[in-house]
């Protein structure tokens, strides 16, 4: 048993040790990203509000101003869900160069707009290595997801950094467990021995009050984070591992980017405008859907369809508000392509959707996005305890 718990120990301390500076990044920048909207907002007055109410111009007005102001882009999604005072932002991305073929060259890909007039705001390029105040956030972002590396790697060691802080939570937790036998195992005993590790001991050295720090930290954030580090492992490892483990329990929905066709020939015009698209995708919604407001409007010429995205009120802002629908219609004759979401949907997708509100606390609205951001700040002070405990025993 001891042989055993030696073992647990060398774990839990290596699998600290290895993650830990990557953690602390990832912790770090979670609790900011908590309220990333807000704190954008702050820093981007000039980009992110209006400084007036008056009513929108259509969707397709919009769409058709900015892409004639600039013949070099086209609008790839537009919001459908902005409040009053605040601006438009949206996706753009390069047209093809008819003389070269080749895409125009971009240095933004987000673009802020008047909703009032469709005059531009100002414009920037998402997850770019700047640490200006327009790019700061999403540069935030991408370094939390991926730490800003190419391709699927950046992916691969976010979800390795995941795993290995679920399993070393868990490990740890176990380690705190009081080792009883026989009558010493009554519950009553058992909670009165485990007691000590949930608190601080008073008037203790440093080592003991740093020891006792980290580890009562880690028992109290212990459900939060295990809901966190599992979310993880689905954001960054969600083809690899867990989408396989989900699906061994109920069927998955296959993406739409898997089961619908190419566009023959491809990068053709949409017969449809962008408001006929969402009223011919509302009423594809199932009928449990049919309140749900519009959310975001996308179109994919490579598929020739549009996606519509609607959403129920108050998503991911009151409390349990997690339900969304996309409808994926034809974007030359309206016609129904694919349809995913949470009324749509079997239980293994439901699993899935509930994944973004849980890791970002956004599942208990406001309330749960502090939350996500104390435990942030917890996690990043356990990485500081933990290597101080390891300093410590290594120069004894």
């Amino acid at each position: 048993m001891i042989v055993q718990r030696k073992f647990w120990i060398a774990l839990h301390r290596y699998c600290g040790l290895v993650m830990m500076g990557m953690l602390f990044v990832t912790a770090m920048t979670g609790s900011m990203l908590a309220f990333e909207h807000e704190i954008d907002a702050w820093l981007n007055p000039a980009l992110m509000r209006t400084g007036h109410g008056r009513p929108p111009l259509p969707a397709d007005v919009l769409i058709a101003r900015v892409e004639q102001a600039d013949p070099r882009l086209r609008v790839s999604l537009f919001p459908l869900d902005a409040r009053p005072g605040e601006a438009y932002q949206l996706r753009v991305e390069s047209r093809i160069d008819p003389r070269t073929g080749q895409p125009w060259p971009l240095d933004f890909d987000r673009l802020f707009i008047d909703p009032a007039s469709g005059a531009v705001l100002g414009q920037r390029q998402w997850g770019a290595a700047k640490l200006d105040r327009v790019h700061l956030m999403p540069f935030l972002n991408l370094l939390h997801r991926k730490f800003h590396l190419p391709g699927r790697w950046g992916s691969w060691l976010t979800g390795g950094v995941a795993l290995a802080w679920l399993v070393s939570s868990l490990i740890g937790a176990w380690l705190t467990l009081p080792r009883l036998a026989g009558a010493g195992a009554q519950p009553r005993v058992f909670w009165r021995r485990w007691k000590p590790a949930w608190q601080i001991k008073r008037g203790a050295s440093w080592k003991r009050t740093n020891f006792d720090l980290h580890r009562s930290v880690a028992l109290w954030s212990l459900p939060v984070v295990l809901v966190v580090a599992v979310s993880g492992v689905y954001f960054s490892l969600g083809n690899e591992v867990f989408r396989p483990i989900v699906g061994l329990f109920a069927p998955l929905t296959p993406p739409a980017s898997q089961t619908l066709r190419r566009a023959v020939p491809p990068l053709q015009l949409p017969l449809l405008e962008t408001q006929q698209a969402v009223e011919r995708a509302r009423a594809n919604l199932p009928p449990s859907a049919r309140s749900f407001l519009p959310w975001y409007a996308s179109h994919l010429p490579k598929l020739g369809a549009y996606r519509i995205a609607f959403k129920e009120e108050g998503m991911r802002e009151r409390l349990f508000r997690v339900r969304y629908e996309q409808v994926f219609i034809d974007d030359r004759t309206g016609e129904l392509k694919s349809l995913s979401g949470h009324d749509s949907g079997t239980s293994a997708d439901r699993f899935l959707i509930w994944q973004y509100p849980l890791h970002t606390g956004r599942v208990l609205g406001v309330w749960g996005r502090a939350l996500i951001a104390i435990v942030g700040l917890l996690t990043a002070s356990l990485c500081v305890t933990g290597f101080l405990i390891w300093w410590a025993r290594r120069r004894r």
